[in-house]
């Protein structure tokens, strides 16, 4: 029941999602049943036995679903393991086009009065995981996802090397996974930088992101996700009333993955883009890597343009450019 209370409220509020997901739903309805080799009477009895023991097991927790491929099987997959959620990077130099000195918001009492002694370069990372809280096994499986973005001004000798932001996300997420090559998730999600006024930026979410993948071989993937969600109106939001027109309220992800070799990240709102690509080293420098699927470091680029890298930023304009590591495991 609270699975279908949460379809009402996003389906109320965005009706531009009902095209698409009339094709999610006909996948889930269009499922491949599985098939059974014909094989000589004695293997089929060996079998039995082993089917009533994955039954058994099922109920055991987060045994349903798990998967040994790759892409969006492997991750959302119901194992009892932390897994990656969002990117996770560490950009050891970021260098911002306009630093926003002072924050301002439509609401007075969220106005910085005294700029802030903020440097144009500073060191930007990213930690976000989540982990299965429940598994429904057809039905579904329930998860906790934080992600935690920090801006530190690691360079900025004068003022003691201080946190410009940091802005921190948890969420949960109710997702259906029709097959290894699709997921719908459903989530709420609150967003803030956890400081008091006038520089504190917050809000809350309901959004459902339906998400394909698409095998172009040889361990290639593009792996498309669209995330449309409504802002919950409360008393949060007056720190920042007009973030829907800077934010938007759809999120778009284009990611080409080659196992052990390059990741290609570009997302985009309405008035912002951003560029990640990373890759192993050996792959930078175009020489052959040698059990590259095992590595688990990436040299990572990154570029920013618009508005939202951060909360405090979300209603001015910069560019962003940064070079780092990222952790693709």
């Amino acid at each position: 029941m609270k699975r279908v209370r949460l379809f009402n409220v996003v389906k109320k509020n965005l009706a531009s999602v009902c095209p698409l997901l009339g094709m999610f739903f006909a996948i889930f309805c269009l499922g491949s049943a599985p098939s059974f080799a014909g094989a000589n009477d004695d293997k089929a009895k060996q079998a039995k036995p082993a089917k009533s023991k994955t039954r058994k097991q099922s109920g055991s927790p987060y045994g349903s679903h798990t998967s040994s491929g790759s892409g969006l099987a492997q991750e959302w997959a119901a194992t009892n393991e932390l897994k990656a959620y969002k990117q996770n990077y560490f950009m050891a130099f970021s260098h911002l086009s306009q630093p926003n000195v002072l924050p301002t918001s439509p609401n007075p009492t969220n106005q910085v009065t005294t700029p802030y002694d903020i440097q144009n370069k500073e060191v930007k990372f990213q930690i976000s995981l989540k982990h299965i809280l429940a598994d429904y096994e057809q039905a579904g499986t329930l998860w906790l996802g934080y992600t935690q973005l920090s801006f530190w001004q690691v360079y900025n000798q004068a003022t003691s090397q201080p946190f410009r932001e940091i802005d921190y996300e948890p969420e949960l997420i109710y997702s259906l996974r029709p097959n290894d090559s699709s997921i719908l998730n459903f989530g709420a999600v609150h967003q803030s930088i956890g400081q008091t006024n006038p520089s504190e930026r917050s809000w809350n979410r309901v959004y459902i992101e339906p998400g394909m993948q698409f095998d172009l071989g040889a361990d290639n993937r593009l792996i498309v996700q669209i995330r449309w969600w409504a802002i919950i109106h409360e008393a949060s939001l007056t720190d920042n009333p007009d973030i829907g027109d800077y934010l938007g309220y759809r999120e778009l992800n284009l990611r080409f993955v080659q196992d052990g070799g390059w990741k290609v990240n570009v997302m985009s709102r309405i008035r912002s883009t951003q560029l990640d690509i990373a890759a192993p080293l050996s792959v930078w420098l175009l020489q052959p890597a040698e059990g590259a699927s095992g590595n688990n470091v990436d040299l990572h680029l990154q570029y920013f343009n618009g508005y939202g890298e951060g909360l405090l930023d979300y209603n001015q304009s910069h560019v962003t450019m940064g070079v780092g590591l990222s952790f693709p495991f």
